[in-house]
């Protein structure tokens, strides 16, 4: 093997310790895989049995029992049966069970030791079959889950020199035997697959997903890989079609270890770290990974390194534990000592009138009155033991997708005509607080028709939480909670609003037109007499509010547009549109993107007028709107 100890709680490999903790009571199963009994014969002078030893101990020291589960009277050779079986280098201790690996047994193919500590029967995998290979190293890993049923309890084993390529079993106990259920198995030779697992229920479904690490997963050096198995039920594990990578660092191994935290994010999903104890020149690193409703995270959340810790720090990462509240914060999850900060949960909503009136001024701006948007920005707060009042900055954003370079249509009266505004509330757990903003309607808005549309962005400020706990460490700043699907944006939107006289808002367009000599009255045009010649168009509405409302020309080719009188003060823009090799045509948007009920809109183009080619003068006219 490549090591000496391995555990899924801490692990010293110098001296052959592996340790794991009962979450429901703290009682801890401490085993050193090396212990050897050591005793003397005539032929050999001298034999060492490396058997391992177990105790299960006290939450409070005050109690502890030894085991010894591969003791055999009368064994004498090394490696045959359980002679070297080298107990408890991984270890799990659940509620009635001790669950053992011994990778040394039955000449280094392993097996699983699974202890009822209420029954006082021992249970093993006896491999009558040779299903697992000579060298495996069965039970280097192990771990316990409800693979089955929500309420059953299967034994997880990992055999990562399997093959070369490494295999991990998920047995079911009958009797005194362990039963495979299901088996996975690492694609590349010599990655180790199956040096670590974690029987762990990522998306809270009730059954246990399967973490497997290969640390030594290579594609230049090592790097290292974890693989995801999604439970579909009875057992049926579903690999997710990507693998955890962490920073997939040279020579990092990462996957050496992985641990449950618990919810340490409080979304309502278990989270993972994940140990990368070569990373950095031995350094180390640990991630964090979150769980979530399909699984987990393809990406870290954090990754924590021992370089932050001191220089002297060496393979931080090697041996992760999780799930104990040592500060008294309310989070389950600490990984080597290191606290979980408190999480807390924004609900923020943006609340706007349904409609704007564009007639009522509702506020007043310099004395004057002036038509404005009331803005609530509200927040909700909540997270375990985050006393007292959170603060939550924000940056407020008005008019968003106003086009450039059209300037926005509302601003802020706090910082001159910018359609942005920052603030800042002090929310209390549980309770909704709200700050109140008023966005100004600019005097020169032309766009009425499209809605508006206000966005909000926020983050937690300053806050420091008061420590009900061992005051161990500093007091944490708390973070915000990244659940899935999660965005610090909210937005919502308004349009102005429309009142209707008429049945079914109904329009009214009319148009009436008028030709008139650019230089004097007469009622008559006489070619060659003159060439530039005014169209006089009025459009009348006297239905309901006309929207984007065009005007539409078609005329001879004889007859060449050359502008609209007082465009910019009538909000005329004209195109000119090639129709046919007899008519062209001018396309005009007329009024402030909409013509009042009741109001009227003079149009005088000038057009100029070929004297060389006789035609009648006959224009085609056409209106239309939204």
């Amino acid at each position: 093997g490549r090591r000496d100890g391995l555990g899924l709680g801490f692990r010293v490999g110098v001296y052959g310790l592996g340790l794991s903790r009962r979450a429901s009571n703290g009682d801890i199963l401490a085993c050193g895989h090396r212990w050897k009994n050591v005793f003397f014969a005539r032929k050999d002078n001298q034999n060492k049995l490396p058997y391992g030893v177990c105790f299960k101990i006290s939450s409070g020291f005050s109690h502890t029992t030894q085991y010894i589960p591969c003791y055999r009277d009368h064994q004498r050779k090394f490696g045959e049966d359980y002679g070297s079986c080298q107990a408890g280098i991984s270890n799990v201790l659940t509620e009635d069970l001790m669950i053992m690996g011994a990778p040394g047994s039955f000449y280094w193919t392993g097996t699983v030791l699974v202890y009822n500590v209420s029954s006082n029967v021992v249970a093993a995998y006896v491999d009558d079959d040779s299903t697992v290979l000579y060298g495996s190293y069965l039970g280097y890993s192990v771990g316990a889950g409800h693979f089955l049923h929500r309420d059953s309890m299967e034994i997880v084993g990992g055999a990562p020199q399997h093959g070369q390529a490494g295999k991990v079993y998920i047995f079911r106990v009958e009797g005194k035997t362990l039963k495979i259920v299901n088996e996975t198995s690492g694609s590349q030779l010599g990655s180790y697959y199956g040096a670590s697992v974690c029987a762990v229920d990522l998306n809270a479904d009730g059954l246990s997903d399967l973490l497997v690490g290969a640390p030594m997963y290579s594609v230049v050096r090592e790097e290292g890989r974890v693989h995801v198995y999604i439970n579909q039920g009875q057992a049926s594990m579903s690999e997710a079609p990507f693998k955890l990578v962490g920073r997939d660092s040279y020579a990092a191994r990462f996957g050496e270890t992985i641990t449950d935290l618990g919810d340490i994010d409080n979304d309502g999903y278990p989270d993972v770290a994940i140990g990368a104890p070569q990373e950095e020149d031995l350094r180390g690193a640990v991630y964090i990974y979150n769980g979530r409703k399909g699984g987990v995270t393809a990406s870290f959340s954090q990754r924590i390194t021992g370089s932050v810790l001191g220089n002297s720090l060496r393979m931080f990462g090697q041996s992760v534990s999780g799930g104990v509240d040592v500060d008294g914060n309310g989070y389950p999850g600490n990984a080597l000592l290191l606290s979980t900060r408190p999480v807390v949960m924004v609900e923020a909503s943006l609340l706007l009138p349904a409609s704007v009136n564009r007639s009522v001024a509702l506020c007043h701006e310099h004395g004057l009155p002036a038509m404005c948007v009331e803005v609530s920005v509200c927040f909700r707060v909540k997270g375990k033991q985050v006393p007292g009042h959170i603060e939550v900055k924000f940056n407020l954003t008005a008019d968003v997708h106003n086009k450039e370079p059209f300037p926005s249509r509302f601003y802020f009266h706090g910082n001159g005509t910018s359609n942005v505004t920052a603030g800042r509330v002090r929310a209390k757990h549980g309770e909704e607080t709200c700050s109140m903003h008023q966005a100004f309607l600019r005097r020169d808005v032309r766009d009425i028709f499209t809605p508006v549309h206000f966005e909000v962005e926020y983050e937690l400020g300053e806050h420091r939480v008061a420590r009900a706990g061992p005051k161990i460490s500093r007091p944490l700043t708390p973070i915000l909670q990244q659940r899935e699907g999660f965005s610090n944006l909210v937005s919502n939107k308004t349009q102005f609003a429309r009142y209707c006289v008429w049945e079914n808002c109904s329009t009214n367009l009319q148009i009436s037109v008028v030709y008139r000599r650019s230089h004097n009255n007469v009622p008559y045009f006489a070619l060659g007499n003159g060439k530039t010649i005014m169209l006089n168009a009025t459009l009348a509405n006297i239905g309901d509010d006309a929207f984007l409302p065009k005007l539409l020309l078609r005329f001879p080719t004889n007859l060449h547009f050359i502008r609209v009188l007082d465009a910019e003060e009538k909000y005329v823009s004209c195109e000119v549109v090639e129709e046919n090799k007899t008519h062209v045509g001018l396309d005009c948007s007329v009024g402030n993107l909409y013509i009042p009920s009741l109001s009227k809109v003079a149009i005088c183009p000038l057009r100029t007028h070929s004297a060389h080619t006789p035609h009648t003068l006959r224009p085609c006219l056409g209106l239309f709107c939204h």
